[in-house]
């Protein structure tokens, strides 16, 4: 699908992640290299730590960008009762105040706007989280542990048995039919759309660490089909357990480092970050008939699957380099034009290796003139918000657009060998610099990657909007 004319417009953005509650916090952060790095915000998480772990109950780091203390929310606000967000997950709630900050930002949130053409689209992971590990402890743990305790004291009375269950029971949030919509993943989106009476689609994507870069294109298609006039898409990931650290402990994934380190040469591995980001998407024609603030356009973005490989997890040179060239086939844009590309880049050697060779693929190697394009990775500051990591990258990059400046990258020193990025047309910015422009007319353009685990690939083309 060719987007010229009927370019997509990014007219509102609200986010919130590792010491930034809101936008400007967040864009004031990344201009200072500011890294959200610190120790997990609950001390219980402390009983699975051990440093020297290799089993799979075990963790080797609690090193992350958490919420911690900004992850708050009023349900009175909202109309919703106190007593349904009590054990649950928090990305329902953080949504809900997100998605209504992002539409305060693109100015519709006072004001008439087609609620009933506006659709709600975010990713979100089904894995672990508070609402399901409680359900699992009221449904099935509370009874699995009473009988351990029944078969070591065979003497034990029925009415002694009911007691103990009882006092466990109290011990764990409430489990009841108002907590019962926060257990369901779809519901983040509708419940957005409830609250916010919008009438459109809702809906969460799950494709792993491209989920909101998918959800970005599911935007984009239905305001270009004209099924939507106006797109809210982004990302969620509000709550990391210490079993969602547990299952990349046991693949190595995780660095051992206190902050991850894109691309350098001590890189051993990414950390996980919390937060949440939503954009409000408009066509441009309508953007401009309206007096919007336009952000940044959405010039083109190619999504692609790895196909047959040797394994599940690995990323695969072929897929992502399918993925960045659908991009500028949709876009019809020369990548050579591009100046900022905010890699997918986790801090993971081999991901990182290989998205800089399949980048290098589509735009070419390194001339005599040396680098001429700008490279970085939002997660040496936030870490890897999975679902929300796309989200974060658009902002980061739209923002940059927007202020024409090109924001640094912490925790890089000097390149990883494997990298060969001296061979390449990338430099790895550490430095707030100004976006100094000589395109030969063409705009200032961003490249945002989102590679997610199990095969999926995706690359979004931002433009600065031009009067």
């Amino acid at each position: 699908m060719k987007m010229h004319e009927d370019d997509v417009a990014i007219v509102g953005m609200a986010a919130m992640f590792a010491d930034a509650p809101d936008v400007g916090s967040y864009w004031n952060n990344i201009l200072a290299g500011h890294c959200a790095m610190a120790d997990h915000p609950d001390p219980g998480i402390r009983r699975y730590y051990d440093p020297d772990a290799d089993t799979f109950e075990r963790i080797y780091t609690i090193r992350g960008a958490f919420l911690g203390d900004l992850a708050t929310f009023n349900p009175l606000e909202f109309g919703v009762m106190p007593d349904s967000i009590d054990g649950v997950e928090p990305d329902h709630f953080l949504a809900l105040n997100t998605a209504r900050a992002a539409l305060e930002d693109a100015g519709l949130l006072n004001k008439d706007f087609p609620r009933e053409r506006t659709d709600i689209i975010l990713g979100h992971g089904v894995y672990v989280n508070p609402s399901n590990v409680n359900w699992i402890q009221h449904g099935l743990v509370l009874d699995q542990t009473v009988d351990v305790i029944r078969g070591l004291f065979p003497d034990m009375t029925d009415a002694q048995a009911a007691d103990i269950h009882k006092t466990l029971k109290a011990k764990l949030p409430p489990m009841n039919a108002s907590t019962i919509p926060a257990m369901i993943p779809n519901v983040i989106a509708g419940r957005i759309a409830n609250r916010l009476d919008l009438k459109g689609a809702n809906y969460i994507v799950d494709a792993a660490c491209a989920s909101s870069l998918v959800a970005l294109s599911h935007g984009v298609n239905n305001l270009l089909l004209g099924r939507c006039d106006v797109a809210m898409v982004g990302g969620v990931q509000a709550c990391m357990l210490a079993q969602d650290l547990m299952t990349f402990c046991q693949i190595g994934a995780l660095s051992h480092h206190p902050a991850p380190r894109p691309f350098d040469a001590d890189a051993d591995g990414t950390l996980f970050g919390e937060g949440v980001g939503i954009a409000v998407l408009k066509r441009r024609k309508d953007a401009e008939r309206d007096g919007d603030r336009i952000y940044a356009v959405i010039k083109g973005y190619g999504i692609s699957s790895d196909g047959k490989s040797q394994g599940l997890l690995a990323p695969r040179f072929e897929g992502e380099v399918l993925a960045i060239r659908r991009a500028y086939e949709t876009s019809g844009v020369d990548p050579q034009t591009v100046g900022l590309i905010e890699a997918h880049a986790t801090g993971i050697p081999l991901g990182d290796s290989i998205e800089i060779q399949a980048l290098t693929d589509v735009y070419g190697k390194r001339n005599g003139r040396g680098p001429t394009c700008a490279i970085g990775s939002v997660k040496s500051m936030i870490g890897h918000c999975v679902p929300a990591a796309g989200i974060a990258s658009v902002i980061k990059a739209a923002l940059s657009l927007y202020h024409k400046v090109l924001p640094p990258t912490a925790n890089f020193e000097k390149p990883h060998p494997k990298l060969g990025i001296e061979e390449t047309p990338f430099y790895v910015n550490t430095e707030l610099r100004p976006w100094i422009h000589a395109g030969g007319g063409e705009p200032r353009r961003a490249g945002v990657s989102a590679m997610g685990f199990g095969g999926i690939n995706s690359h979004v083309l931002l433009e600065e909007a031009r009067s």
